[in-house]
């Protein structure tokens, strides 16, 4: 049985380097394989450890890969979240995007950043409306694999905080993280 507090409580921090290659992996809470791809990290912030992955990059999944649209990572230490904010990408049709997956708090080691990924998802696109995503698939999943009933309560909580924030525009959701954007992105 999985200790609860080691996923929520006590999250070792990231420690920034900037300009550094490094390697984001999500799993699920069985342990499975979720996703990984490579970004660059930009810096560090109060908002958190910020990464660039490049439109094209690899992302591997369980059935095999895609390629990334370029895109920039927020990796919040100590939260239970992590945003993905997309800049519109006019000759692929895509509009702006906001999307924070609930997370268990990521923890690094070396040039590996790591995290579960709980399923919940905050999306807003170009329209500004903010759309709870997958909340059936969070619930299967928590049924299935035997998520603790303290991270089912605390995930469905974060989600909705984060929902909230997201409305408001509290940063990191304010437009700040266009800081951050390389030139030409």
């Amino acid at each position: 049985m999985r200790r609860i507090d080691r996923y929520v409580f006590r999250p070792q921090p990231c420690k920034p380097d900037p300009m550094t290659e490094v390697l984001v992996v999500s799993r699920k809470w069985d342990g499975s394989f979720h996703r990984r791809t490579r970004g660059v990290e930009l810096g560090t912030d109060e908002a958190g450890t910020w990464l660039w992955v490049s439109h094209g990059s690899v992302v591997d999944v369980p059935n095999g890969s895609f390629t990334a649209v370029g895109g920039l990572r927020l990796v919040r230490v100590g939260q239970m979240w992590s945003v993905y904010f997309t800049p519109a990408h006019s000759q692929l049709g895509r509009p702006k995007q906001l999307y924070v997956d609930i997370t268990t708090p990521a923890t690094r080691v070396g040039d590996v950043i790591e995290f579960i990924d709980l399923d919940l998802d905050v999306e807003q696109l170009d329209d500004g409306e903010v759309r709870i995503l997958d909340r059936d698939e969070f619930l299967h999943h928590a049924e299935q694999q035997q998520y603790p009933p303290d991270l089912i309560r605390v995930a469905n909580d974060t989600c909705d905080r984060v929902a909230a924030a997201v409305r408001r525009r509290d940063p990191p959701f304010d437009g700040s993280h266009l800081a951050w954007l390389p030139q030409g992105s």
